[in-house]
């Protein structure tokens, strides 16, 4: 007896931090529904021009969110950027929400309270 398997397979999204630590950068995987809002959200930021801050060399240096298909979207500093295969587009993240948000997918513990406080 034969089974079948679907072609059409889910993106599997994986969100983290970027960490300077000596330690692997926590990282976790994200629900589907949850990755569209982000998605949905950051293609309503307005651009950002100009060049993205750079993070300190220890430390926090950003968070990350990726699907399977090659596409990264890096959170610092105020500002977004959609890195892909065929172009890197910046957007401004006022307040750091997406940022926020990005961070609140966390499960429990994954983090360091002090990426989830509200400033």
């Amino acid at each position: 007896m034969g089974t079948s398997r679907s072609s059409k397979r889910e993106t599997r999204w994986v969100a983290g931090v970027r960490l300077f630590s000596g330690r692997p950068d926590p990282a976790w995987t994200v629900p589907s529904r949850i990755a569209k809002r982000l998605i949905e959200r950051w293609e309503s930021l307005p651009p950002f021009s100009g060049t993205p801050p750079s993070p300190a060399a220890l430390g926090y240096r950003g968070s990350f969110l990726r699907d399977g298909g090659g596409r990264q979207w890096l959170a610092f500093g105020g500002v977004v950027t959609l890195e892909s295969k065929n172009k890197t587009e910046s957007r401004e993240d006022t307040g750091g929400v997406w940022e926020k948000l990005l961070l609140a997918t966390a499960p429990k513990g994954t983090l360091p309270r002090s990426f989830l406080k509200n400033d």
